[in-house]
């Protein structure tokens, strides 16, 4: 099974007229095992910003929360220019191709205010995360059907 190493987040805040804005970076590896490798196993791919809340000293409430904007991969598909736009969620799909590794360099840039994830009552600072998840996409099953044979049975 893929798995991931190297895994890092950098948040630089910029200042952007009069908006602050962040600018994210994330960097990590995909290791593909000799499984993968042979069997060119493939994987949907997310990448996502979350508001870590869970395991951390203090304790707050208890749930990882969702950045808005916060999806680095897939990068969904806008449709446009509709109003509103069109949007189709995006598929990202990695796979070895024989490779033993994939490194993966992504970025975004979010307003700051969307990495507000704790709101008062619970104290801040907000704590985030990037999160990736593998998933392994099954092979599909084949169905086939022989030729045709007449019969006239009476």
């Amino acid at each position: 099974m893929a798995s991931v190493s190297g895994f890092s987040l950098d948040v630089q805040v910029v200042n952007n007229g009069p908006n602050l804005q962040a600018n994210i970076t994330v960097d990590y590896e995909i290791d593909f095992s000799s499984y993968d490798q042979h069997s060119n196993q493939a994987y949907s791919e997310v990448c996502r910003l979350i508001g870590d809340d869970t395991g951390i000293t203090p304790p707050e409430d208890g749930v990882d929360d969702a950045i808005p904007g916060g999806q680095l991969l897939p990068v969904p598909v806008v449709i446009g220019p509709t109003v509103p736009p069109i949007v189709i969620p995006g598929l990202s799909i990695v796979q070895s191709d024989g490779r033993t590794s994939l490194h993966r360099h992504l970025t975004k840039t979010l307003p700051l205010s969307a990495l507000n994830e704790d709101q008062p009552p619970t104290p801040n600072p907000d704590e985030i995360r990037a999160q990736v998840v593998l998933t392994p996409i099954l092979p599909v099953a084949v169905t086939r059907e022989s030729n045709q044979v007449v019969l006239n049975i009476s």
